[in-house]
C-alpha cells in the first residue's frame, strides 16, 4: 500500500535552490527514482552524473535544478531534501506516509504538550511506525498486519475509549498501538527497565550528530533486545525507520486521550491500560518515562504496576495477545 505523511516545511528548506523547479516527482525534486525518498540512491546518482549534461535532458535526471549541469547545487539539494518526501501542501494526506491526523485529530483532549506538540525532536505519528512494527513481527516469524487488524484487536481487548469504532478510529487506533508496540516490544523481559524508554527516545530525538545518535541508540538496542534483533535491523537496513518510530510523540493529534484512553483494569485494578501507555510519554526534559509531559508529574498508578506486567502489555501489541498474558 502507499503510505503518506503531512507536509513538513523542514524537508523543503534548502531544496528550493535558485533556479530549481518542481519536477515530475511533485514536491520532491531530488527524488530521482520516484520512491518518495531522498537517500544514498540520489546521492550516488549525482556523483555518477557529475558534469555537463548531454543535449537530451531526459538522460540527465540528477540535474534537477535544470541548469544544464550536475554540480554542487544538485548535491546540496539532495542533502537538504534528505529523508521522506514532503507532500503537496494542498493535500496534506498525499505523501509517502500517512499522518495519524488524517483519520482524526482530537486536540480538545490533547492539552498535555507544552506550547507545541512537536518540539525537541518529537515527531508526528505516521504509518512509518507500521513498517517498524512489521519489521519486529517479521523478526519474530510473524506475518505482516495492517492497522485495521491491530485496531480491531485493541477494541476487542477494551483498550479504547469507545466500545465500537467509527470514522477513522480503526485506522488510527491500530496505528497508535503499532507505534507503541514498535517502541517497546523489542525489549527482553529480563532487560526491561522503564528508564530505558526515556534514555533511548531522548537519544534518538536530541543527539544532533546522526552517526553518533544511531551508534548510541543501537548500543542500547543490542544490550536490551531479543537476541539477534539489533543485527536484524542493521543487516536489513531497518535502523532508520526504527529510530524514526522512537522519535514519534504519543500525544500527537490527541489520539492518546481521544481514542486510546482505555479503562481496562491492569493487575487487579492497580492501574488502567491508559496509564501504562504513558510509559513512552516523557517529562518535558525527556529524562523520565511514565510522565505527563509539560505537567512534569508521573502517571502515578502505572508506577505501581510490576515491570513484568508492563513489558507483557507492550509485547501483546506485537503478538495481538492477551494484554495481561505471557506474550513473548
Amino acid at each position: 500500500m502507499r503510505h503518506r505523511s503531512v507536509f513538513h516545511l523542514t524537508l523543503l528548506a534548502g531544496v528550493a535552490l535558485s533556479g530549481s523547479a518542481i519536477s515530475a516527482n511533485g514536491f520532491c525534486p531530488a527524488d530521482f527514482n520516484g520512491d518518495q525518498l531522498v537517500n544514498t540512491d540520489e546521492l550516488l546518482e549525482v556523483l555518477a552524473g557529475w558534469g555537463q549534461c548531454p543535449e537530451q535532458p531526459a538522460s540527465c535526471p540528477a540535474d534537477f535544478d535544470q541548469s544544464g549541469a550536475v554540480n554542487v547545487n544538485d548535491l546540496l539539494g539532495v542533502i537538504s531534501g534528505w529523508g521522506v518526501c514532503p507532500t503537496d501542501p494542498e493535500d496534506p494526506c498525499s505523501g509517502y506516509y500517512t499522518d495519524i491526523t488524517c483519520w482524526g485529530s482530537f486536540h480538545g483532549s490533547n492539552n498535555n504538550s507544552r506550547y507545541e506538540e512537536l518540539v525537541s525532536g518529537r515527531t508526528a505519528i505516521t504509518t512509518e511506525a507500521m513498517l517498524a512494527y512489521n519489521d519486529l513481527r517479521g523478526f519474530l516469524g510473524l506475518s505482516e498486519l495492517d492497522q485495521d487488524e491491530v485496531g480491531q484487536w485493541a477494541f476487542d481487548e477494551s483498550l479504547t475509549n469507545n466500545d465500537q469504532a467509527w470514522g477513522g478510529d480503526m485506522h488510527g487506533v491500530g496505528l497508535y498501538y503499532m507505534m507503541q508496540g514498535a517502541k517497546v516490544g523489542w525489549i527482553r523481559d529480563d532487560a526491561y527497565d522503564p528508564q530505558l524508554l526515556s534514555d533511548i527516545q531522548r537519544t534518538a530525538r536530541l543527539v544532533s550528530n546522526p552517526s553518533q545518535m544511531k551508534s548510541e541508540v543501537m548500543d542500547m538496542v543490542r544490550q536490551h533486545c531479543h537476541e539477534g534483533y539489533a543485527d536484524h535491523l542493521e543487516q536489513n537496513g531497518l535502523v532508520d525507520r526504527f529510530i524514526n518510530t522512537l522519535q514519534m510523540e504519543p500525544h500527537y493529534g490527541g489520539w492518546m486521550h481521544g481514542r486510546t484512553h482505555g479503562f481496562r483494569p491492569i493487575e487487579g485494578g492497580t492501574a488502567i491500560n491508559h496509564d501504562l501507555n504513558h510509559l513512552t510519554v516523557l517529562s518535558w526534559d525527556q529524562m523520565q518515562p511514565f510522565m505527563n509531559d509539560t505537567f512534569d508529574w508521573p502517571q502515578w498508578p502505572a508506577l505501581n504496576v510490576s515491570d513484568s506486567t508492563v513489558i507483557e502489555y507492550f509485547q501483546s501489541m506485537v503478538t495481538l495477545g492477551d494484554p495481561e498474558g505471557d506474550n513473548m
